[in-house]
């Protein structure tokens, strides 16, 4: 009974300090199985990396930005760390079984989703995540960060990882078992060790 209080608490609290903000990944959840749905062949994998993923890592990024402001680390790490548990336990729960449903949609559609597929959708959580941090942590602000990383996301989209001179970190094509994107995978698996390194070593530098 504590538990399912302390669970509700935590949603509330999210509520009050977040608002609408903690419900841009459920919407994004009802659109992207809306659209499966209907055209379970036609990018729904695509539509997942690039519609949903990012709005996962946002989401928990955007819990967790109090932490990056100055002068707030040693005041709020000792709050995070006593609720640790049960955020990693919602996070899981609300995001991770959306996720399932998701991709399981689409394998009961017949869609084939190859092993290397769900290594690199975590891989971008990840990437997001990690690349968040560390823009924040240089930016200094959550919007400046937010409104880079969807600018990305949206160019990514709209030219399908082309005609852009930077590195592409989602898979437009349909071909799986391309060794092309067996090395994207590898490389979007780079970026996460060196974005990670950065957050982490600001972070320290900071404290």
């Amino acid at each position: 009974m504590k538990r399912s209080l302390a669970f509700k608490r935590l949603f509330w609290f999210d509520w009050r300090l977040h608002g609408v903000a903690m419900l841009l990944p459920i919407i994004m959840f009802i659109g992207v199985e809306s659209y499966i749905l209907f055209n379970p062949m036609l990018y729904g994998i695509q539509v997942i990396q690039t519609a949903f993923i990012p709005w996962i890592a946002w989401t928990v990024i955007l819990h967790f930005q109090p932490i990056f402001e100055e002068g707030a680390y040693d005041t709020l790490v000792p709050y995070y760390r006593k609720w640790l548990v049960m955020d990693i336990l919602r996070f899981l729960l609300l995001y991770f079984v959306g996720y399932l449903v998701l991709t399981g949609t689409l394998l009961f559609n017949d869609v084939d989703i190859p092993t290397i597929v769900f290594l690199h959708h975590i891989e971008l959580i990840l990437l997001f995540l990690f690349f968040g941090m560390t823009l924040i942590l240089w930016t200094k602000r959550f919007e400046y960060a937010l409104s880079l990383l969807l600018m990305y996301t949206l160019l990514e989209v709209v030219t399908k990882g082309q005609f852009m001179p930077w590195p592409h970190v989602f898979q437009f094509e349909t071909n799986y078992f391309d060794p092309l994107y067996h090395v994207k995978v590898q490389f979007v698996g780079i970026l996460v060790i060196l974005f990670s390194f950065m957050s982490i070593a600001k972070i320290s530098k900071r404290n």
